[in-house]
């Protein structure tokens, strides 16, 4: 992630992750799923939490497996000249086919299309609206987290728009394994314009 944020010129803010030792915290969080995804579950809530009591704006969300377009920065200029202003979330990726949405707009190569159903939380954009409505919506989860969501999109709860293809990528490699699901070494878009193989990263 370092590397990543020194050759794009990014200022990440690094927010620990929960884990299955972190007994005082995710005791205050009283529902019942899988421990793995409990613990994703409640890190990304804190994030909307942190959101919210700083006032931002809007804030990007990467997990720290990820791999981008090593000209995102111009990307998401472009993009950000057609997303819609009732934006509350905008999934920069995912692991879903996003093609069928309603189409907003091209940019860069790259199509905006009003979310259909967007699975993974490894890098999505949320405004204060939208951190607020997450808060109050994912209370009691009975399914991961990237679920929960999804189907708030899919129910009109939160408005939200993806960007097909994907412009940020889960990093897949045997020694980067997945904490969420072990072994999983699933397909992903491969990216134009590799950051991580521009740093000399191989993906296995």
């Amino acid at each position: 992630m370092e590397a990543i944020a020194n050759v794009i010129g990014l200022d990440f803010e690094y927010f620990p992750a929960v884990s299955r030792d972190d007994f005082g915290i995710l005791e205050k969080y009283n529902f019942d799923i899988a421990p793995n995804h409990k613990t994703c579950y409640v890190s990304h809530y804190r994030v909307f939490e942190s959101i919210v009591s700083n006032g931002y704006s809007s804030a990007l969300v990467l997990e720290d497996d990820i791999d981008l377009e090593i000209n995102i920065s111009s990307i998401m200029i472009d993009i950000y000249r057609i997303l819609p202003a009732d934006w509350e979330m905008l999934y920069l990726g995912h692991c879903t086919w996003e093609g069928n949405g309603e189409l907003v707009g091209n940019a860069s190569d790259f199509k905006l299309l009003k979310s259909t159903a967007p699975a993974c939380t490894h890098a999505y954009a949320v405004s204060l609206l939208g951190a607020k409505k997450l808060i109050r919506e994912l209370v009691r989860p009975s399914r991961p987290v990237d679920l929960e969501i999804s189907n708030k999109i899919e129910s009109g709860i939160i408005t939200s728009y993806s960007l097909e293809p994907s412009v940020i990528v889960q990093w897949k490699s045997k020694d980067n394994p997945s904490d969420v699901s072990p072994g999983s070494m699933q397909w992903s878009y491969p990216l134009k314009n590799s950051t991580l193989h521009f740093l000399g990263y191989k993906e296995i």
